[in-house]
């Protein structure tokens, strides 16, 4: 679908239930409260659910909303609308409810699986939240402050602070563009990216202490059982995913996650010269060239033992 049809379709409809991705992280969250928020203003009804409890730290997002959280009774007619969702099996526990029943997934995942019945993906864009603005654009809308913050949040969450390498010269005259709004970029960058809990800094070091190195010092990686994050910030728990691979030296750091049993989470981040996307979609899970994940099952030493099969491939593959 292009753009031009996405806007005629969501002009369409007046009562809309976005979705974001189990364990919800910037992106998903700044895109659909920022297209929540934009529908209203629209006069349209429309409301955000995600499967999983959301970090305090995105509460701000919910100022999009300014006449309510939009937790409302769903209706017959209503449009069902996907925000950075590669995968239905992201939904987490709305699956079984909604992941036969997708209008519209809009998402920038190279892995995408095509499941709604249109979608509008730009493999280009360094984060859904751009191409959720340009929507709002092409509506003819006039986004409040409070938008334009959520936006912020989807780009600059999802490119690290435009440190990563899927950061584009669009990603930043897109930026420029929403500083104008004039929200608080530097109250959001120290929530997103400076502030951590002291739960977080505890965290952190019990992983670091437990780290093991492969091939050679190429591959770092860090196991968190269920015991270590219980009780803790969610969003905590996604910064710990970025540890290994900032260590010197380093092309593939893999965060291995307990989320029940015999259930496993990992989370790559890789170099260039290791493909993240391709070693967790042949794991049946998917991501982008450099941040990838896959959920796999059975006893951790099995699990780590299939990860790291994937990665050396990878790694002695592509060696320079």
């Amino acid at each position: 679908m292009t753009i031009t049809e996405a806007v005629e379709f969501l002009e369409t409809g007046g009562n809309f239930t976005i979705i974001c991705h189990a364990n919800p992280d910037g992106d998903t969250l700044g895109s659909a409260y920022a297209l929540c928020g934009a529908l209203r203003i629209a006069g349209k009804r429309a409301r955000v659910l995600c499967a999983d409890k959301v970090s305090p730290r995105f509460d701000f997002l919910k100022k999009c909303l300014s006449d309510g959280d939009g937790v409302f009774p769903p209706e017959e007619n209503e449009t069902v609308i996907a925000v950075d969702v590669a995968d239905a099996a992201l939904f987490g526990g709305y699956e079984k409810e909604y992941g036969g029943k997708v209008d519209l997934c809009i998402d920038h995942h190279v892995s995408n699986k095509f499941y709604a019945a249109r979608t509008l993906l730009d493999e280009n864009a360094s984060a859904t939240a751009e191409i959720v603005w340009e929507l709002i654009k092409r509506m003819g809308l006039t986004p409040t402050a409070e938008i334009a913050a959520a936006v912020y949040t989807g780009i600059s969450t999802d490119t690290g602070c435009f440190r990563y390498s899927n950061t584009t010269a669009k990603s930043h005259v897109i930026t420029a563009e929403l500083m104008g709004y004039g929200f608080d970029m530097q109250g959001i960058n120290h929530v997103m990216f400076d502030m951590k809990t002291r739960e977080r800094v505890a965290l952190e070091k019990e992983a670091l202490n437990n780290i093991k190195y492969h091939f050679g010092g190429r591959c770092a990686v860090i196991a968190v059982t269920r015991d270590m994050y219980e009780n803790i910030d969610p969003e905590d728990m996604n910064g710990v995913s970025a540890l290994p691979r900032q260590i010197e030296g380093v092309d593939a750091g893999l965060v291995i996650k307990e989320k029940g049993d015999n259930i496993w989470k990992a989370s790559l981040r890789t170099s260039g010269r290791v493909d993240a996307q391709a070693v967790c979609s042949k794991l049946g899970g998917g991501g982008h060239l450099r941040a990838a994940g896959c959920t796999l099952k059975g006893d951790f030493d099995a699990v780590k033992s299939t990860l790291l099969n994937e990665i050396e491939k990878q790694l002695y593959n592509n060696s320079t």
